[in-house]
C-alpha cells in the first residue's frame, strides 16, 4: 500500500474516485433527453448501450491482468481520465455513432474502477473487516447516483444535457490525477517485472484454472449473469429512468425527485447490507436480496400514468436499497475466498462477465419494449430473472457460503 497512508485514507481516497464514476452512472437521469434529442428508437438506444457496455467491461479482465505489470493506482488514475474524456465527448455527440462511440470510451474508463478499486481496500483490510470496507466503498460511492442526477436535472433544465455532461466532465478528470499522485508509489513492483513472457502467460492461465475450480466462483458468475438482466443496478440505471419519463409520464423534475430518492436506497442498502452479511454470510444474504428485488420488481407493474410520486418512489427505494447491494454482497463473498493479484483477476472476471450478460439483456429490454410498447411484459421477464438467480444461490445454502 501507499507508503504512510493509512487504510482509512486508502479507503477515502479510493472511494471519492468511486464517487465520482457513479456521478457518471447518475447521469443516466438524461437518457430520456439524449433519447428524445438524438431521434433514436429503443432498439437503436438499447444496442448503442449493450455494445458500448460490452466492448467496455471486456476491459474489466484486462485492467485486472495489467495490474500484474502496473501499478493499480496508475490503472485507477488513467480510468478516471478516460471516463472524463468520454463524458465530455457524449456532450458534442450528434447522432447514433458518436454517442456509442463516446460512451464507449466512457466505459472503458469505468472498467479499472472495480477490481482496482476492490482489490486495493481488500488489501488494505484483514478478512474481518473487508466486509464492512467494502460495502462502505460500494454504500459511499452510490452517493454518486444520488448528486448526480439531482444537479444534472437542474443545470440540464437550465443550460440543456450537453453542457451539462461537458461541465461534470472536469471533476471527473481533476479526481484521476488526484488517485494518482495520492497513491503513488502505492505498490511493490514484484511480480510485475523479472519474469518472461511465456511464464506469465503460463501464470495467468493456471491462475484462471485454479480460480474457476474455486468453490462457489461459477455460482456467482451464473447468478450474476441471471441478475444483470433484471435487478441488477446496470439495467434498473438504465431503464427505470426511461420507465418514468415515458410510461409514467413524469416530468423532468418530478422524476428527477423520485429516481433520487430510489437511489438513496442504492446508498443505505450496501452499507448496511455489508456489515449484515459479515455475520450471517454474503451468499445467504445475496439470495435474500435477489428474492425479495425480483418481487419488487414484478410489483412494478402495478403503477401507471397518474400514480402517486411519492409511492413509487418508495417502492424504488425499497427496490435499490436491495438490488444495489447485490454487487458489494458477492465481491465481497469472492474477495474473502481469493488473495493477491487472483483477487484482481476474480473481481476482473466478475465484470467482464456481469458486462457480457449485462449488454446482452439491454439491448433483449430495449427489442421487447419495441415489441410490445409497455414496459408490464418486460417487468415480469426480469423479475423472473431474478428469482432464478435468487433459485439457484438459495440452493447454496447448506454449504454456508
Amino acid at each position: 500500500m501507499a507508503k504512510n497512508r493509512s487504510p482509512t485514507s486508502i479507503l477515502i481516497v479510493t472511494t471519492v474516485s468511486h464517487i465520482m464514476q457513479h456521478v457518471y452512472v447518475g447521469s443516466s437521469i438524461l437518457l430520456p433527453m439524449i433519447f428524445e434529442d438524438l431521434k433514436l428508437n429503443y432498439s437503436e438506444f438499447g444496442l448503442a448501450i449493450a455494445v458500448s457496455s460490452l466492448l467496455g467491461g471486456l476491459f474489466q479482465v484486462v485492467f485486472g491482468i495489467a495490474s500484474r505489470r502496473i501499478a493499480r493506482h496508475i490503472l485507477l488514475g488513467l480510468g478516471n481520465i478516460m471516463l472524463s474524456t468520454g463524458t465530455f465527448l457524449t456532450g458534442l455527440s450528434r447522432g447514433l455513432i458518436d454517442f456509442l462511440c463516446a460512451r464507449l470510451l466512457s466505459n472503458i474508463g469505468v472498467a479499472p474502477q472495480h477490481p482496482m478499486g476492490t482489490a486495493i481496500i481488500s488489501e488494505a483490510f484483514d478478512e474481518k473487516s473487508r466486509g464492512k470496507a467494502i460495502g462502505f466503498h460500494y454504500g459511499v460511492a452510490y452517493i454518486g447516483n444520488i448528486i448526480g442526477p439531482v444537479i444534472m436535472t437542474i443545470l440540464s433544465i437550465t443550460f440543456g444535457w450537453r453542457s451539462t455532461l461537458c461541465f461534470f466532465s472536469i471533476p471527473i478528470f481533476i479526481v484521476g490525477l488526484m488517485i494518482i499522485w495520492y497513491l503513488s508509489a502505492s505498490e511493490e513492483k514484484g511480480n510485475r517485472s523479472g519474469k518472461g513472457e511465456e511464464s506469465e502467460k503460463t501464470r495467468l492461465a493456471g491462475d484462471v484454472i485454479l480460480l474457476m475450480k474455486t468453490r462457489g466462483i461459477i455460482l456467482v458468475l451464473t447468478a450474476q449473469a441471471l441478475n444483470s438482466g433484471g435487478i441488477d443496478l446496470g439495467i434498473l440505471t438504465t431503464y427505470i429512468p426511461i420507465f418514468l419519463a415515458n410510461f409514467l409520464e413524469m416530468d423532468a423534475y418530478e422524476r428527477g425527485i423520485v429516481y433520487t430518492i430510489g437511489l438513496l436506497g442504492g446508498v443505505i442498502g450496501p452499507v448496511l447490507m455489508g456489515n449484515y452479511a459479515s455475520r450471517i454470510g454474503y451468499i445467504r444474504t445475496s439470495a435474500i436480496s435477489a428474492l425479495l428485488a425480483s418481487l419488487l420488481t414484478y410489483i412494478l407493474t402495478s403503477h401507471s400514468v397518474g400514480a402517486a410520486s411519492i409511492i413509487v418512489a418508495l417502492h424504488l427505494f425499497a427496490l435499490m436499497f436491495l438490488s444495489f447491494s447485490l454487487p458489494t454482497l458477492m465481491q465481497s463473498y469472492m474477495a474473502s475466498i481469493t488473495s493477491g493479484y487472483n483477487r484482481d483477476l476474480a473481481v476482473g472476471i466478475y465484470f467482464t462477465m456481469n458486462s457480457i450478460s449485462s449488454s446482452l439483456w439491454i439491448w433483449i429490454i430495449g427489442q421487447l419494449i419495441d415489441i410490445y410498447s409497455s414496459f408490464k411484459p418486460v417487468l415480469i421477464f426480469m423479475s423472473s430473472l431474478g428469482l432464478i438467480s435468487s433459485t439457484i444461490l438459495i440452493s447454496q445454502f447448506k454449504k454456508k457460503i
